[in-house]
């Protein structure tokens, strides 16, 4: 999370954006992988459940840090 001050630079600033940038983009990633994975014709996931369960950990870990 950002949690600039008056004390912040510009360029202290722009760090702090990009790397909340990055951030979303993996979260993003994850998700969008764990859908293209999804299997229509039995509307399932086709990896394993442990798999899916770390991805959706892991995006979570991201937005919170």
């Amino acid at each position: 999370m950002i949690t600039p001050n008056l004390n912040t630079s510009l360029a202290e600033l722009k760090s702090l954006i990009h790397q909340e940038n990055l951030k979303e983009e993996s979260v993003e990633v994850l998700l969008s992988n764990l859908l293209a994975l999804n299997d229509e014709q039995t509307e399932a996931f086709s990896i394993p459940f442990h798999d899916v369960i770390v991805t959706i950990q892991t995006a979570i870990k991201l937005l919170k840090s």
